[in-house]
């Protein structure tokens, strides 16, 4: 089949990846005039990882493999910590934090150079009988036999094909950045969660000496952005080594990105188009599974895909009734874990270890397809 990607994020590469290994041919759309390589660092966890290694694609040589993952009060207390290599034997898979641009170069290396078009932006989307045309804004279009929206949370595709509302804000932002660093987290291999009644602070080693960190405060649309100099006011009295991280970078370092979330739709698109990652589920940061969910998407999708018998759509809504529960439960933990968080309701007691690695190998299960083997349609190459 002839599919259309809309988006060169790492859903829209991931998802041409996986196509193009079943046969099809895949034709990427960009409206950048290249790859966008920015962005701080991304958490790949078990169900990440094992969706690209599916996929055929590798991070040996990219990133930090994590061991260890520790929560903190602001004043330092710890509250739990999860033995991620026991995670990686019981799931089969590591967790991996990578800079954002590593991982999409990556994916980009998979990929012939002529499955990438850039400088388009679509504009509309249009369903026929027996094709889909996408139409560009320098006035060109295209057509398909189905065609993918991942052209992230404010969604072109999304919106032609359902309608409905774009993501709501929060009511959260992060300010985040990835830097070098001395600072001894940043070469090890333990991610360090510090959750304050009106804050919370993350730090991840992500390889050749880079820390992926993130200040999270609640905002409203409207407000000022902060500079480094407000945090290091909010988090002046937090333990070490917050004070030294904001000693050691500027506002240069800075990214801003407020918390979205979608209401995950009961249908991704229509007869011949279909959505994946933040065009279809945007949630907030809390639970580090919106690079993992999409990656999820991608290898479900490219295996529904991989039935030649069905028709179009009827492989497109048997993707979205695999992924749509999985993906749902994953929203709902990071919105309510997200609401949580100015409640004392994280900060209370000591879990053993035992039992926080225990939640997480359920929790990534439960909201895995990949984990789990649960497939759409028979793996069936295309011919």
């Amino acid at each position: 089949m002839r599919v259309l990607v809309i988006g060169g994020g790492i859903g829209g590469l991931a998802a041409a990846k996986g196509l193009l290994d079943r046969g099809h041919e895949v034709r990427v759309y960009e409206h950048a005039e290249s790859l966008r390589e920015g962005g701080a660092g991304v958490t790949i966890w078990s169900n990440g990882t094992a969706a690209l290694r599916d996929m055929g694609v590798s991070l040996d040589g990219v990133g930090r493999s994590l061991h260890s993952l520790r929560s903190l009060t602001g004043n330092g207390r710890l509250l739990w910590e999860a033995d991620l290599d026991e995670v990686t034997e019981r799931l089969g898979s590591p967790t991996i934090e990578v800079p954002r641009r590593s991982l999409l170069l990556r994916l980009a290396e998979t990929l012939p150079a002529d499955v990438f078009r850039f400088g388009r932006r679509c504009t509309d989307v249009r369903e026929c009988s027996d094709h889909v045309v996408a139409e560009f804004a320098d006035g060109t279009s295209t057509t398909g036999d189905v065609l993918i929206g991942a052209d992230g949370q404010r969604s072109v595709v999304r919106r032609r094909v359902l309608g409905g509302e774009p993501a709501r804000l929060t009511g959260w932002a992060s300010w985040q950045g990835l830097t070098r660093s001395d600072l001894s987290l940043a070469h090890g291999y333990q991610t360090l969660n510090i959750a304050g009644r009106d804050g919370h602070c993350g730090l991840i080693p992500a390889g050749d000496g880079l820390l992926h960190w993130w200040f999270d405060m609640p905002w409203r649309e409207g407000h000022p952005e902060l500079s480094v100099a407000d945090l290091r006011e909010a988090f002046a009295d937090w333990p070490d080594p917050v004070g030294p991280l904001l000693a050691s970078v500027t506002d240069d370092d800075l990214g801003f990105f407020p918390h979205i979330r979608h209401q995950v739709p009961k249908w991704w698109g229509g007869s011949r188009t279909t959505l994946i990652g933040d065009a279809v589920h945007a949630m907030p940061p809390a639970v580090a599974q919106a690079a993992n969910q999409t990656l999820e998407d991608a290898w479900v999708l490219s295996c529904s895909l991989s039935d030649t018998g069905a028709a179009p759509g009827a492989m497109l809504r048997a993707y979205e009734r695999q992924r749509r529960p999985r993906v749902a439960k994953v929203s709902r933990t990071a919105a309510l874990t997200s609401a949580q968080r100015r409640t004392p309701l994280q900060r209370l007691g000591r879990f053993p270890k035992s039992i926080a690695t225990r939640s997480q190998v359920a929790s990534l299960r439960s909201g895995s397809n990949v984990l789990r083997g649960l497939t759409p349609a028979p793996n069936v190459r295309m011919a």
